[in-house]
């Protein structure tokens, strides 16, 4: 018979800074659980591997600086060249599609926590409105 000492839980108690602390009540959030969940799952092996994200800003502030630079170019230039209606209004068109890219992007990023480093996978799961649009943006850039 197996001694009944050995199906009682056991304890084991950790010390973390207020930063640690707070680190771990993060990424608990973000998977829905505690912080002696997410702890006693990660000890155990259990870890869902966090998502790993670039910094956004970077790319959008590129973009849009290189954007700043075409109008500038664009402005330097007026009044000295001849430019077709018709390639003005493609020019036009294109602008409005990467600028429903960027809105998307945006929009995503609200899931993405300050560092950079994790995304709130379940928060969008439920965004149906992101999903399809970046699923359409997907369709787009592979066609």
């Amino acid at each position: 018979m197996t001694d009944q000492n050995h199906k009682k839980a056991k304890t084991i108690n950790i010390n973390l800074t207020e930063d640690e602390y707070e680190k771990v009540k993060q990424l608990a959030e973000i998977r829905n659980l505690n912080p002696t969940a997410y702890t006693r799952l990660t000890a155990l092996g259990n870890r869902i591997k966090p998502t790993v994200v670039y910094p956004a800003d970077e790319r959008i502030d590129a973009l849009e600086k290189e954007n700043e630079d075409l109008k500038m170019k664009l402005m330097a230039g007026y009044g000295q060249y001849e430019v077709s209606k018709e390639d003005f209004e493609n020019l036009e068109e294109q602008y409005y599609r990467y600028a429903g890219y960027v809105n998307t992007f945006k929009d995503f990023l609200q899931y993405v926590q300050n560092d950079a480093e994790y995304i709130n996978l379940n928060g969008y799961k439920n965004d149906e409105k992101l999903k399809e649009e970046i699923r359409d943006a997907i369709k787009e850039f592979n066609s």
